[in-house]
């Protein structure tokens, strides 16, 4: 296993997790910056290591709630040579699952660019263009199994599994991470399915400091009703 941490506060508390069989190391990514490196840091470990039958993507705010999940979806990805990946069903601490629409609650979006070429002095005059939101169409990262195959190893080092969009005047469209992993696989036959496994997700909360108190107690509180105690 490998742990990756964007030069979070409290570092060497990661360290600690370091037993056999599990590394931890920084990604080479700080917590700032100005698109969502996710994607980067993914396709760069997958690359590093080729000689795996499949990869393992495990957002850090994941909790289990059942044994055997990781294995249950091996067991899934195994049975069905039609599919790239397994992906574990998103739930709510209550248990509810949540299914991301292929289009967000915002379909279409308008993106405003402004260019300025190495070495020029001013920037373009901005100009527009709309894009179909499917932040939904995607495999999501937070607990997924990948199978490792030679046409997912080059669309990882051709196209990366960032964010990417198609400029376009009438079919633009944008993906979030994986999204166009995702349609690229489409083109070879391949899909993925949703587990009968799932894991809690703490969607989003990561990205703002706010919600660190509230995450340890739904932490705590989930690991408690977890372990029966």
């Amino acid at each position: 296993m490998l742990l990756l941490d964007n030069s979070s506060p409290g570092f060497e508390r990661l360290e600690q997790l370091a037993v056999d069989g599990v590394e931890v190391r920084p990604s080479g990514y700080s917590l700032e910056h100005q698109v969502i490196t996710h994607g980067e840091i993914v396709a760069a470990a997958i690359l590093e290591h080729p000689d795996t039958d499949a990869y393992l993507l495990l957002d850090s705010d994941v909790c289990f709630r059942t044994d055997n999940t990781i294995s249950g979806l091996a067991e899934e990805l195994a049975a069905d040579p039609t599919l790239f990946g397994v992906q574990a069903q998103w739930l709510g601490p209550d248990g509810d699952v949540f299914r991301p629409a292929p289009t967000s609650g915002y379909p279409h979006t308008r993106i405003r660019e402004s260019i300025r070429a190495a070495g020029a002095d001013s920037w373009s005059e901005p100009y527009e263009f709309e894009v179909e939101n499917r932040a939904g169409d995607r495999i999501h990262p937070f607990c997924a199994l990948l199978r490792n195959t030679t046409a997912l190893r080059r669309t990882v080092e051709l196209f990366g599994l960032s964010a990417g969009l198609v400029q376009s005047e009438r079919t633009g469209r944008w993906w979030d991470t994986l999204g166009i992993l995702t349609q690229v696989m489409a083109t070879h036959g391949l899909g993925w399915k949703e587990s009968a496994y799932g894991v809690v997700h703490f969607g989003n909360v990561s990205w703002d400091n706010q919600w660190t108190a509230e995450k340890a107690a739904a932490r705590d509180r989930l690991l408690a009703d977890y372990r029966g105690s």
